[in-house]
């Protein structure tokens, strides 16, 4: 007997018919012969185990269940295929579907699952696919784009309102390859709910804001152009107001831009009780050098005296050619001594010149806010008091204020038969900070006015000069600037227009001469300066127009020099309807009115101080595009920023100014861009082209700025290294 396993152990449970078979236990008898020999007894796992799990495992079963599931699998696939293409669309009444077709919006519906479930012809033709190609595809299969840009967009707005319920504005994407080539649009999507409030899908429509979007690209690249230009406009402007202030052979401060300054010192000297000094400096017999050596080895021998005194002075004081061959120098913060010393130091600097047989000296007075001078201009009294002490004691020489005798004299015989009560003691209280606030209002207004007046008070202050004292030459300059105020309060169809008035037009122009009178009465507390702006059209011999007006030594002499250079200036400079005289012309013109309209007496020493000038050697004044590059830069700055806060009125009128502006001063390119701004702006239909428009001009004010500073700036630059 042979056993292996555990035979036992499974055989004993047999429950065969014989007790030695069934399902899992198998007897098989061994035979010799016809006797049984033995037998092998074989045990099996049990085929059933008797639950259900059985039953799965049969592998019949399987076979059926795999079959059925492929069947399956195969029958959707093949339905998801024939619903695919079936027209999803078929369910929207047909005329909700041509209305759709009407509109100029790309339209989608799209179904919960976001496939296209109809899509109108804009859409179509935007996307370059026929709504049937588009039925039934996932919306984000589309070449979307993020805006102006090839990245794939990851949050797209319809899935938003799916996923929200709420409706969304604005949405912007790309269509990178659209009918029409790369298209920008503007999507909006509200989500599409039944009875029950439940999403069933999403409305989506599309505005083609390509053209607005390129529009919008070039806006901003013109204003970001506009914005380089206009910075540009306005540091150019600061260097034209720069060279403004400065005499143009020297380079030091002019007159204007020298009382400006003081002005404001002085009021930081009453407010703080801070010490200012000042100096008067006077080249000795220059007058000689030009008669023996020529204007041009005087004008060399200017120029090396301002370099002397501006490479002298400290950091923060100011330096002025005051008048010929006469400087000032305003020291801040110093008392009479150290200004006198620095004075000194001034002399020597001059002395030690060097010019080809020429011998150059200066004479120097100084004063201080110490001796209670009540006003700049007494101040200013003060200095050239002490300069003519130096001047009679033997120039070379420096002269403060305490070494002057209180009961000097300047020069007796100085404009003592020509000085009228009024100006015997002028009122010289007269704030220069409100004269250049009137001015600047007159320039804004009417800038070749403003121009002929400053014009006017550089030839009042050269003929004035050895008959009236500082002071009384300074009221003098004030009223010369204000003389045509009263034309603030002319209409702009008469103060502007081009050609001749009218005699009507002339009536109205006339009253401005009473507007000014009463504004500079009410501006300033200066009698001196009243009478000068009111009677400088009396005439010396009478005018029967005007019987009330003084006459000959009546008349306040500054009203006398103003009338004369009032009327030489509006001779020799050019008008629109004529051109301007020749100086030699108008001197003529101002002798043979002498005696009837003039001061005969004032006509000669006019002629004979501006025509030794020389005009065309130190006047300020410029040929045509260098006062258009003066003129326009500020009000084509000023009209950029209109054009900065979308100001259309404002910007429409302003570039009406500056038409007029280029137009009088021949700038024919500045004159018709501008008109055609002023057109265009006044429509208020088209940015861009408005914006455009004005960055055309400022290009072309920026090309007459640079032609003016470069030829102006490399002379002064020169001249500070001299």
């Amino acid at each position: 007997l042979t056993k292996t396993g555990e035979h036992d152990a499974h055989w004993k449970n047999v429950a065969g018919a014989d007790g030695r078979f069934s399902p899992s236990h198998v007897e098989v008898p061994i035979l010799q012969g016809s006797k049984k020999w033995g037998a092998v007894e074989i045990c099996f796992r049990p085929l059933d185990s008797g639950n259900w799990l059985s039953f799965i495992s049969d592998p019949f079963l399987r076979l059926v269940a795999f079959v059925t599931c492929a069947s399956l699998f195969a029958v959707w696939l093949y339905l998801r295929r024939i619903l695919q293409m079936l027209d999803p669309a078929a369910v929207i009444p047909k005329h909700v579907r041509e209305t759709l077709d009407t509109l100029a919006e790309g339209v989608l519906v799209l179904d919960k699952n976001q496939r296209i479930v109809l899509a109108n012809q804009a859409f179509s033709r935007t996307v370059g696919k026929t709504a049937e190609q588009l039925q039934g595809r996932l919306a984000r299969d589309i070449d979307w784009t993020e805006p102006q840009s090839n990245k794939r967009p990851t949050d797209l707005p319809w899935a938003r309102a799916l996923a929200d319920g709420n409706l969304h504005k604005g949405s912007m994407l790309g269509l990178r390859n659209g009918s029409e080539g790369p298209r920008t649009l503007m999507v909006n999507s509200t989500c599409i709910k039944d009875d029950k409030g439940r999403s069933r899908g999403v409305l989506v429509t599309f505005d083609d804001v390509t053209a607005v979007e390129q529009k919008n690209q070039q806006l901003s690249t013109m204003l970001s152009e506009l914005q380089t230009s206009r910075d540009e406009i306005h540091r150019q402007n600061a260097d034209l107001q720069a060279l403004a202030s400065r005499d143009p052979m020297t380079g030091c401060f002019n007159r204007r831009a020298f009382f400006e300054q003081f002005e404001t010192h002085w009021i930081a000297f009453q407010r703080y009780q801070t010490p200012t000094s000042c100096i008067m400096v006077d080249v000795d017999h220059f007058k000689s050098v030009n008669d023996t050596h020529g204007h041009s080895t005087g004008d060399q021998v200017l120029q090396k005296v301002a370099a002397a005194l501006q490479a002298a002075v400290r950091e923060g004081d100011i330096v002025c050619r005051y008048g010929g061959e006469e400087f000032c120098v305003l020291l801040p913060h110093l008392e009479i001594t150290e200004a006198a010393q620095a004075a000194e130091r001034y002399r020597r600097a001059i002395a030690s010149l060097i010019f080809p047989n020429l011998t150059i000296t200066a004479s120097l007075g100084v004063s201080s806010t110490a001796y209670e001078a009540a006003s700049p201009q007494e101040l200013l009294d003060q200095a050239d008091k002490c300069l003519y002490v130096a001047k009679r004691n033997g120039r070379n020489q420096v002269v403060r204020y305490d070494a002057v005798p209180a009961d000097l004299v300047v020069d007796e015989t100085k404009a003592s038969r020509t000085s009228t009560p009024c100006e015997s003691e002028p009122d010289v209280s007269i704030p220069f900070h409100a004269v250049i606030a009137l001015t600047s209002a007159l320039g804004y207004r009417d800038t070749l006015t403003a121009e002929h007046s400053r014009r006017v008070a550089d030839l009042c202050v050269l003929a004035a000069a050895g008959i009236m004292s500082q002071s009384e030459s300074y009221v003098l300059e004030v009223a010369a600037q204000l003389h045509d105020i009263g034309k603030l309060g002319v209409p702009d169809a008469i103060l502007l227009k081009p050609g001749p008035l009218t005699t009507e037009e002339w009536e109205v122009m006339g009253t401005h001469d009473r507007i000014g009178v009463e504004i500079i009465s009410a501006a300033f507390s200066s009698p001196a300066l009243t009478a000068i702006v009111r009677t400088h059209h009396a005439w010396f011999g009478g005018n029967p127009r005007d019987p009330n007006l003084p006459t000959g030594e009546n008349i306040p002499v500054g009203a006398r020099i103003l009338a004369i250079a009032d009327a030489y200036d509006a001779m020799v400079s050019d008008r629109v309807y004529r051109q301007g005289r020749a100086p030699e012309a108008a001197f003529a013109e101002l002798r043979k009115c002498a005696g009837k309209q003039f001061d005969p007496e004032l006509v000669e020493r006019f002629v004979a101080v501006i025509g030794s000038h020389d005009q065309s050697r130190n006047s300020p004044r410029m040929n045509v595009s260098k006062q258009a590059a003066l003129r326009i830069g500020v009000q084509i700055e000023r009209l950029a920023e209109a054009l900065d806060t979308q100001n259309l009125p404002d910007l429409t009128a302003m570039a009406g100014r500056l038409a007029a502006t280029a137009q009088r001063e021949g700038v024919l390119e500045i004159a018709q861009l501008a008109t055609d701004l002023q057109r265009t702006a006044a429509s208020e239909k088209d940015l861009l082209a408005v914006v455009e428009l004005t960055t055309d001009l400022l290009k072309v004010c920026r090309s007459t700025q640079t032609a003016y500073l470069n030829s102006q700036l490399p002379p002064q630059e020169n001249l500070v290294s001299a």
